[in-house]
């Protein structure tokens, strides 16, 4: 049985920024209500078509395993709660009216952070899954 001297310590805020970052770059990478992305770049006219397409082609691929990553690191259950926990803190702001959401722009700026939270907690659940259960390699396989 391993022991939890063999794990090395962990840095909890260290690693979740890491991967939340990461997962905030690639959503605000794809869309963002700023006009600054990689979906306003292709749908105006004009540039390199095969370039947008790679670029698309890119983008879609790490979404894609990121997405997969928090799933398979999370599941179902670990979404649903991570998306009830974000969305009882953001009723819980608005009832103090510390948030309100009248501009739209707000509203998308929140959507996609809440995404990325879910995400970044899914690339960041198994190292600290590995580290209360003391196994070396936790990853599970697919639902």
């Amino acid at each position: 049985m391993p022991s939890l001297a063999a794990n090395p310590p962990i840095k909890p805020v260290s690693k979740i920024a890491k991967r939340w970052l990461l997962a905030a770059t690639v959503v605000f990478a794809s869309y963002n209500p700023s006009g600054h992305s990689y979906w306003h770049w292709a749908t105006e006219a004009g540039g390199s078509m095969s370039l947008k397409v790679l670029v698309g082609i890119a983008l879609l691929t790490l979404l894609a395993a990121i997405v997969r990553m928090a799933f398979v690191s999370i599941g179902y259950a670990g979404i649903a709660l991570v998306l009830s926990l974000i969305m009882a803190s953001m009723l819980f702001r608005a009832g103090l009216g510390w948030l309100v959401f009248e501009d739209i722009r707000i509203t998308q700026v929140t959507i996609l952070l809440w995404i990325s939270t879910v995400l970044g907690i899914g690339l960041s659940w198994s190292f600290f899954q590995r580290r209360i259960s003391g196994e070396k390699d936790v990853v599970h396989g697919p639902p």
